[in-house]
C-alpha cells in the first residue's frame, strides 16, 4: 500500500467512504516521503465526502501544540463546516522528518487535535502521521501509549 496514487485536483479524488480512502489522499498529497520539518496538514471534505480546495500545510509547527492555537484552529474549522460546508469534515495529517513510529511529540498532536474537534463539535477523521518512511493512522490506544 506504499504506492503513490496519483494526485488530481481536489474535486477529481474520489470520496472519502473509508480509512483506507483517507489513507490514499494522505499518500498522494504527501508523494515521496521525507519531511524537512514538523508539518499539519488539513483536508476539508464537503457533506458527501469529497475532498475540497481547502488544503492547508502549516510547517514548523511546534513539538508540542499549544491549546489556544488548537481551539483557534477548531474555531475556524468550525466555521467553514457551518458556513461554506455544511456537513462536512476535517482531516488532519502530522509530518516530519525521521524514523518510523509514533513519538511523544506525535501523541501530543493526535490526541490535541481529537480532543478539541471533539470539544468544538468538530466532524473529525482519525488523526494520520507521516515521517520520512510511513504513513500511519493514530488509533485510540497510540494517543494514549507511553512514549
Amino acid at each position: 500500500m506504499n504506492e503513490i496514487p496519483p494526485l488530481n485536483r481536489p474535486e477529481d479524488m474520489p470520496p472519502i467512504r473509508s480509512q483506507a480512502d483517507l489513507y490514499q489522499l494522505w499518500r498522494a498529497l504527501m508523494g515521496e516521503l521525507g519531511f524537512a520539518a514538523p508539518q499539519l496538514w488539513m483536508v476539508l471534505l464537503d457533506a458527501e465526502a469529497r475532498c475540497t480546495p481547502v488544503i492547508q500545510k502549516v510547517e514548523d509547527i511546534p513539538h508540542v501544540p499549544d491549546t489556544q492555537v488548537l481551539d483557534n484552529l477548531m474555531t475556524v474549522c468550525r466555521g467553514i463546516l457551518d458556513e461554506v460546508l455544511p456537513g462536512g469534515s476535517v482531516a488532519f495529517l502530522r509530518a516530519r522528518p525521521g524514523a518510523a513510529g509514533i513519538t511523544a511529540s506525535d501523541r501530543a498532536w493526535a490526541a490535541g487535535l481529537s480532543a478539541a474537534a471533539r470539544e468544538r463539535g468538530v466532524a473529525c477523521h482519525p488523526v494520520h502521521l507521516a515521517n520520512d518512511h510511513e504513513i500511519r493512522t493514530f488509533t485510540p490506544d497510540d494517543k494514549v501509549a507511553s512514549a
